[in-house]
């Protein structure tokens, strides 16, 4: 089970909202200017050198990440007839059902993010309302609770899996 990429796939979420944070950072320092007379209207946008190479590199590395991310999905599927997975599916990846011991480790694991959820957004929303945050703050505050979610998931099945080892 330690190789099935159903079990693998918190991880690779981690690691998107990671490199989609590092990308946060860099679209939103640029500076804009605006010139507008009558002979001219134009508007130029001016990347900082480090602002610049992390918009380039993170989205190189995102591309990166997501074709491997398919690869890996592709040989999954292969390998696994009977359980594929489907990357435009409604429902979360995440949910191991093919017996009752998984589908109980699956809901105990929803469960514990569910907790979570229930009082980190509402603290985040009222954290939001009552500081003047800088809007990126705010998209890091969002990627946080999401990658939170993810350990919590990633930490509780793991759990479950180590003791069905031993």
């Amino acid at each position: 089970m330690k190789n099935d990429f159903r079990m693998q796939y918190p991880l690779w979420m981690m690691g998107f909202i990671v490199v989609l944070g590092m990308f946060a950072y860099g679209v939103s320092s640029p500076v804009t200017n605006v010139v507008n007379t009558e002979t001219e209207q134009s508007i130029m946008i001016e990347f900082e050198p480090v602002a610049g190479f992390f918009v380039v590199g993170t989205a190189a590395l995102y591309i990166i990440m997501l074709v491997i991310f398919i690869f890996r999905l592709l040989r999954h599927n292969k390998k696994n007839p009977n359980q594929k997975v489907s990357p435009f599916s409604v429902r979360p990846l995440e949910y191991l059902e093919q017996d009752e011991g998984m589908t109980y480790i699956t809901r105990k694991a929803s469960q514990k993010v569910y907790t979570f959820m229930s009082w980190s957004l509402p603290m985040l929303a009222v954290f939001a309302m009552v500081t003047p945050l800088p809007r990126l703050f705010i998209v890091w505050g969002i990627l946080l609770v999401a990658l939170i979610q993810y350990v919590i998931y990633y930490l509780e099945i793991r759990k479950h899996f180590k003791e069905e080892i031993e």
